[in-house]
């Protein structure tokens, strides 16, 4: 079972600080994070059927992008990281 680390505002809105989820992808544990989190949640980490543009998700403390993107396989002891790469809410953010 994959762990999900939730840092700073990500955090605060789901309510907790780490949730284990079973998942062969990400893409698979976003689809199962959407089913279980709160309204909420759904509202501040995606729009509409994809992620905001300002989370980042990291496996292992790596970036999805510089791995297989949404599709990048997820092992039982995986750690998976969501965060916001900005300030959202301010001017440059």
């Amino acid at each position: 079972m994959a762990e999900v680390i939730f840092l700073g505002q990500i955090r605060k809105v789901a309510g907790l600080a780490a949730f284990g989820i079973d998942a062969g992808t990400v893409e698979r544990l976003l689809e199962a994070l959407r089913q279980v989190m709160s309204p909420a949640f759904q509202e501040f980490v995606f729009e509409e059927e994809s992620l905001r543009q300002d989370i980042e998700v990291l496996v292992n403390d790596r970036n999805i992008a510089l791995l297989d993107g949404l599709k990048t396989a997820l092992n039982p002891f995986d750690q998976v990281t969501l965060r916001i790469n900005s300030a959202r809410g301010f001017p440059s953010g």
